[in-house]
């Protein structure tokens, strides 16, 4: 049974994350590469992009450590140097404020520290951009220049990526709403086929595509057998789930590419596309004997319900699918007329069912 509308956007979502890595939760490939760049450009052993808790669950940019720096050593290069300018210390050994906060860090071997802020285009600070040395020494204004401009860039990439995880999870809540209106206007609310009226509407594309391109195509009209009964003796609790359950059988047996609709009440129709009238009276009687075998709770205990089908090929002179409908529900009421429980074919397409000729299951559509 189809699924409208038949591009699915979690398949197109995860393509498109996946191809520009906006969502990924592991490393960027760019902003690795950006670190080893600073620490080839800089020759320093240590880089770190310490970013605040917004930022570093996806966002990794560091070189020299053997794994990504933990949340407790991002913190602590982040709160390092507070203010808007860029720093330098020679040797962190002799500066009270390092030595007071690396308790329970495992920090690399380091001596020189240098580091410039990481901010947004309104100037909020949101991580520190630092590197370190191995060796007591001072970096030089040129160094501190050149990491500065590292640091635009960083700071850049980083606004740039949120702005872009924000923006897709915008369109994916977007999406879902389109997804949830598109449901509300075409999907049956308790059977999850298609209503009445996108029944209709797909039905008619599948009848021009068949005249176009000289494709089969059939429909198929399906009524519950004395379902007033059922509503009344077992009540209209009961009579939803055979509903329910009915539309579940079909779907099990049609192909995702065919049309299952409720017209209305307990009467459904069914579009096979490429299928011809006698595959699919094999398809209808499929559905039967599944639906047949089926048992529901009762109050007087388990019952089962039968269905009368009627089949019907689109002529090439009906203009719309209501047309073929028609036919199809023509046969239909034949079979209630017939005693109930059968699929009957409309007269118009009798001689594609031979009686001494094998049925065909209908054909997939190629991809």
């Amino acid at each position: 049974m189809i699924s409208y509308p038949p591009p699915k956007f979690e398949e197109q979502k995860s393509e498109i994350l996946q191809r520009y890595q906006i969502l990924c939760e592991d490393q960027s490939v760019s902003a690795l590469c950006l670190a080893d760049s600073i620490a080839m450009a800089l020759r320093v052993p240590y880089v770190i992009a310490a970013l605040n808790r917004r930022y570093r669950s996806w966002y990794h940019c560091d070189h020299g450590f053997s794994a990504h720096p933990s949340a407790d050593l991002q913190s602590y290069f982040a709160r390092m140097h507070l203010s808007q300018s860029r720093f330098d210390v020679a040797d962190i050994a002799e500066e009270s404020f390092f030595q007071s906060h690396t308790s329970g860090l495992d920090l690399p071997d380091m001596k020189a520290l240098g580091g410039v802020p990481l901010t947004d285009p309104n100037g909020k600070r949101f991580g520190t951009l630092c590197i370190a040395d191995a060796n007591v020494r001072q970096f030089t204004e040129a160094e501190l220049a050149l990491l500065s401009s590292f640091g635009q860039l960083v700071s850049n990439d980083i606004c740039m990526r949120s702005a872009a995880r924000y923006a897709v999870r915008d369109l994916v809540e977007l999406e879902h709403e389109k997804c949830d209106l598109f449901e509300l206007a075409t999907i049956d609310p308790l059977t999850k086929a298609l209503n009445r009226r996108a029944f209709m509407r797909f039905g008619e594309r599948e009848l021009n595509r068949f005249k176009r391109e000289n494709t089969k195509l059939s429909a198929l009209m399906l009524d519950i057998d004395h379902f007033k009964q059922v509503n009344d003796v077992h009540g209209h609790a009961v009579g939803d789930r055979v509903l329910t359950k009915m539309v579940s059988v079909v779907a099990s047996v049609v192909r995702e590419e065919d049309l299952v609709g409720r017209l209305g009440g307990e009467e459904f129709a069914i579009v096979l596309v490429d299928s011809d009238a006698r595959a699919a009276a094999r398809v209808g009687d499929r559905i039967r004997q599944a639906i047949k075998q089926v048992n529901f709770p009762g109050d007087g205990g388990p019952f089962n319900v039968t269905v009368s089908m009627g089949v019907a090929e689109p002529l090439y002179a009906e203009p719309s699918i209501n047309d073929v409908l028609e036919r199809a529900d023509a046969a239909l009421y034949q079979a209630k007329r017939s005693g109930r429980d059968r699929v009957i074919v409309a007269a118009e397409n009798a001689h594609a069912m031979p009686s001494d000729a094998p049925v065909s299951e209908p054909q997939r559509r190629a991809n």
